[in-house]
């Protein structure tokens, strides 16, 4: 016969009064919370698929913040480069009158000396700033004055002008993730948007018989080359123009010594890394390892210039009341820059364009995600309270019958 304790009931109906008490107080928290996951065990594919929703949505809220940030840059870059476009306009326009052969030697020194002004107002475009302070044209290098000028005294001037234009930044492009996976440019260097033709270095150095001594590794234009030990010039020529650089190798036939020239208008932009002396051996670098651009080697001859040295070579020529040259070489160098700015100038677009797209595709996909989320997590508030009361009307309930039934006696008291 199985034998039942006097204070079975008791105990009973103790346990299940707070295990009740425990699904009231889980039950507030939960409608506290307005989540019907409070923890991982209430639904553990749910919580898992609702942490990557919310990994998610936090990952959106970075996006839209770099978006931001990237087209306010650009916007601004933009306008300076905008301005930039209007000067160069004005400075052609100037051209054309010093080239009709009309004006004298002093009233072409008159244009030469507006010219001169507004070559000043291009340097303060170059280098110009963002509302963080930072040169928008400096490449990565971002607190560093991208361009240098030099000052000196030019036939035809009044005082000291500028004679010549040394880009200090780099060519590192800084990116910032917009999407997953998905990067974009925030810099822009201005050996890159404010040069003017392609640019050529040809060395004098013979070349026909070159091996590389050793193995080595060149940059060009941000664009690591490995050579090895017995390359003739050949295999370097090959493996120039099968990088992933905007520029290509020969031979001179002429001196038989190496060329090279970019595709398309920017500084050309070498080193030798790692201690190799590959360039340098050569005679495209000079030796000592400077930093580039302002690396090359003495004896090399440069081709190709910046806007700025556009702008010079046509002040100059005015100052120098030289209507031929004016005409020719002053004037083409400038459509040379016009064109150049112009393509700088749709990348921007370009670049903005593709924010605009990825802007719009973030403020569509942020709601779905939160959407999403709270299918899995939100709780249905109705059912929530009605079982709420429930759970209390039965509490009370119970809490009603105990007391009738499990009534206290006088040995309860004399225990």
């Amino acid at each position: 016969m199985k034998r039942i304790s006097t204070q079975l009931p008791s105990h009973d109906a103790s346990y299940y009064m707070r295990l009740r008490e425990w699904g009231m107080n889980d039950m507030q928290n939960k409608i506290g919370a307005q989540s019907r996951i409070k923890d991982l065990r209430d639904d553990p594919l749910a919580a898992a698929r609702s942490a990557r929703f919310q990994s998610q949505i936090l990952r959106s809220d970075r996006y839209e913040k770099n978006v931001e940030t990237v087209r306010n840059r650009l916007t601004t870059a933009e306008g300076q480069m905008r301005s930039a476009m209007d000067i160069l306009q004005r400075i052609r326009e100037l051209g054309v009158q010093g080239a009709n052969g009309v004006l004298d030697r002093s009233q072409m020194g008159y244009i030469g000396e507006e010219v001169d002004q507004l070559l000043g107002e291009l340097l303060s475009i170059g280098n110009s700033k963002d509302e963080s302070g930072n040169y928008l044209f400096a490449g990565s290098l971002s607190r560093t004055e991208p361009f240098r000028l030099t000052q000196g005294h030019v036939p035809g001037g009044n005082g000291d002008v500028v004679t010549s234009v040394d880009y200090l930044g780099n060519v590192g492009r800084s990116s910032a993730e917009v999407s997953e996976g998905a990067e974009i440019g925030v810099n822009l260097p201005g050996n890159v948007v404010f040069w003017a033709e392609q640019q050529q270095i040809y060395s004098t150095v013979e070349a026909g018989q070159y091996r590389v001594q050793a193995d080595s590794t060149i940059r060009i234009d941000g664009a690591e080359i490995r050579l090895a030990t017995g390359d003739t010039v050949s295999a370097v020529i090959a493996k120039i123009n099968e990088a992933n650089a905007p520029v290509k190798a020969r031979l001179d036939p002429v001196a038989n010594s190496m060329v090279l020239e970019t595709t398309l208008p920017h500084q050309l932009w070498a080193e030798d890394i790692g201690g190799g002396t590959v360039l340098q051996d050569l005679g495209i670098l000079a030796p000592g390892g400077s930093h580039p651009p302002l690396n090359t080697a003495r004896g090399a001859r440069v081709f190709g210039g910046s806007l700025f040295d556009m702008v010079i070579s046509l002040r100059d020529s005015l100052f120098e009341g030289s209507t031929e040259k004016v005409g020719s070489a002053g004037l083409r160098g400038v459509e040379n820059a016009l064109t150049s700015l112009a393509g700088s100038l749709a990348e921007v677009g370009a670049r903005d364009s593709r924010l605009e797209t990825v802007a719009k595709r973030l403020a569509w996909e942020k709601p779905e995600l939160v959407r999403f989320d709270s299918q899995e997590r939100d709780l249905d508030l109705a059912d929530a309270i009605t079982k709420l009361k429930t759970l209390e009307y039965t509490h009370e309930a119970a809490l009603n019958t105990a007391a009738r039934v499990l009534k206290p006696t006088l040995l309860d008291f004399l225990r």
